[in-house]
């Protein structure tokens, strides 16, 4: 089924694509559920990554799964954990982004975690170069948890599409045939804790969003999790908004799917100031503030002003 929903939307070069990093998923997914079991070296990692985190065993695991996958199906690869582009096959009309491993701080606690893409159009010579809006031919997330659920962005960015993997039948099956984000919704998704740190607006906003006193009159609840696949895939569902406000996700490998994503579904998304799909990329590991969710919400947080906070060093949480 997974086949028939790209193929309906997309040429088959990119439908090779899409079932490869499905393919990953799967794999990283298998890879997740006897974690546990593993011997405790199997787990630790230790290697700091490009990013300046230290990486868990898990973390390059998933890459390679990702990277073995997709190798021969795309002109480039950009993974989160890999400080260079990876050259792939030579006359291939897309390259893909990658976050291989969202939320792992949460698999010691058997939390939910998750993988994030993108595929855009590859430029020979220029590869990860124009923004979303102009690049990006499909997006999805897998998010690991009680199932596995994959969803996609699809036709251009117009239609967004989930899929649960059934055990049984070793495929994804279409269960969400269009996934549409409320305009609002009731929630908001940050790390509460960081209040002390927060610019004036975004403190002003979460304040009255408690006490029903935003402009829509909405009296929010917080809702969060640590992992950044899992926060935006109940706020595309529920409705409200979910982000970090410090210049930290990665608009690769995070923002740029996930506002494909969020846009295909009828949301919204931007760094506090612009529309995320309209940033153009300077390098492959640029980070900014990120909001995401339903558009009436996000619009509203963005009007508040002054809402990006400065870059601010934690330990605990590294997706958020």
């Amino acid at each position: 089924e997974a086949r028939a929903g790209a193929d309906s939307l997309a040429d088959a070069q990119l439908t090779c694509v899409l079932l490869a990093a499905a393919g990953a998923c799967a794999e990283v997914s298998k890879a997740l559920r006897v974690l546990s079991l593993a011997p405790a070296s199997a787990q630790a990692g230790g290697t700091v990554n490009v990013q300046g985190e230290t990486q868990k065993g898990m973390d390059v695991v998933a890459n390679d799964l990702f990277v073995s996958a997709l190798t021969g199906h795309v002109a480039a690869m950009a993974s989160e954990e890999e400080e260079e582009a990876i050259a792939g096959a030579a006359n291939r009309k897309y390259e893909i982004a990658f976050d291989p491993l969202d939320g792992s701080s949460n698999l010691d606690t058997n939390l939910p975690t998750g993988s994030i893409f993108c595929v855009l159009e590859h430029t020979p010579g220029h590869p990860f170069q124009g923004s979303g809006r102009a690049k990006i031919v499909a997006a999805g997330y897998a998010l690991y948890s009680a199932s596995i659920e994959l969803v996609l962005s699809l036709g251009g960015g117009t239609v967004a599409m989930g899929f649960t993997f059934d055990p049984s039948r070793r495929d994804f099956v279409l269960s969400r045939p269009a996934l549409k984000c409320p305009s609002r919704g009731p929630y908001y998704s940050l790390n509460d804790a960081r209040e002390p740190d927060w610019p004036e607006g975004l403190r002003r906003w979460v304040s009255d969003a408690k006490r029903g006193e935003v402009p829509s009159g909405t009296k929010f609840s917080s809702r969060y999790v640590c992992a950044l696949v899992a926060d935006v895939h109940r706020t595309l569902i529920r409705g409200g908004w979910a982000g970090n406000p410090r210049p930290h996700l990665r608009l690769l490998y995070e923002a740029m799917p996930l506002a494909h994503i969020a846009e295909a579904c009828g949301g919204r998304a931007s760094d506090g100031v612009r529309d995320i799909l309209d940033i153009e990329p300077t390098g492959l590991h640029d980070r900014l503030p990120v909001f995401i969710g339903s558009a009436e919400d996000v619009a509203e947080l963005v009007a508040y002003g002054d809402v990006q906070q400065g870059a601010t060093a934690y330990t605990e949480c590294k997706d958020k």
